[in-house]
């Protein structure tokens, strides 16, 4: 894929926000339809495709800060548990194949801290291709592919992997915290 392509994705996205706070108007809509233009670039799905899947591929983007932007996919069926991204917002972007997405309303326990959670669905959406959800700092939300194949790009505000945020459990009725590198 040409990286030139990617960087001015980037580039047009990281303006977006520059301007405003991250939110459904901006990302949601406006950075929609920059992922959108960037899908029907010559070359740029075949290139998606084609990428491993195995784990999640960083398109654009620097490992530990700033906004990423990531391909991830689905071979097989998945079910996530429901999670947030702390105070980081995120996009996804369905590529191919669908995503069923649930949202999250938490009845019990504090906002953002772990510890106990009981948790109410809210919404489910079927995420279809060249469509898009938005979810803001400390939105629970899931997602499950039950017909693989599905290919997603997901733009976060930072690096998820260094950020706290939250795991939660329905059975156990409890939200731990997840950090991969601090």
């Amino acid at each position: 894929m040409n990286q030139q392509i990617v960087d001015q994705l980037a580039k047009d996205i990281l303006s977006l926000i520059g301007k405003e706070h991250p939110a459904q108007q901006n990302i949601g809509t406006r950075a929609t339809t920059l992922i959108q233009g960037f899908i029907q670039k010559p070359g740029v799905g075949d290139s998606l495709a084609n990428l491993d899947i195995s784990k999640k591929v960083r398109l654009w983007g620097s490992q530990g800060s700033g906004m990423q932007i990531l391909l991830h996919g689905a071979d097989t069926p998945k079910r996530g548990s429901p999670h947030d991204h702390g105070q980081s917002w995120a996009l996804y972007f369905q590529v191919s194949g669908v995503t069923e997405m649930s949202t999250y309303q938490r009845i019990s326990g504090a906002p953002g801290r772990p510890g106990r959670a009981v948790l109410e669905k809210t919404d489910q959406t079927n995420l279809t291709p060249g469509n898009a959800m938005f979810f803001g700092p400390l939105v629970i939300h899931s997602t499950q592919h039950s017909a693989p194949p599905a290919r997603w790009i997901r733009v976060t505000g930072t690096d998820l992997d260094y950020v706290e945020r939250l795991r939660f459990s329905i059975e156990r009725k409890e939200a731990v915290i997840e950090q991969k590198y601090s």
